[in-house]
């Protein structure tokens, strides 16, 4: 388990940064009309960025249990 901390604790901070960064722009925005077109741009670029780091830490996770721990000792 102490393999894979680094790389979950990573994609939390990612995502969770990703969330704060929605919720900052949806308290922001207070314009009537453009508030659903932009908390909709808003809302696909913060799910586009949590899936992306969960398919990266999926694919880490694999990695490290295929023995790959260190990447950067092959070059």
């Amino acid at each position: 388990m102490n393999k894979y901390l680094p790389a979950i604790l990573s994609a939390l901070v990612v995502i969770v940064l990703a969330a704060a960064y929605a919720v900052f722009w949806f308290l922001v925005i207070d314009d009537a009309e453009m508030v659903n077109t932009v908390r909709i741009i808003i809302a696909s670029i913060s799910l586009f960025v949590v899936i992306g780091v969960a398919w990266a830490l999926i694919s880490r996770i694999r990695e490290l249990r295929g023995g790959q721990e260190d990447d950067l000792g092959k070059y």
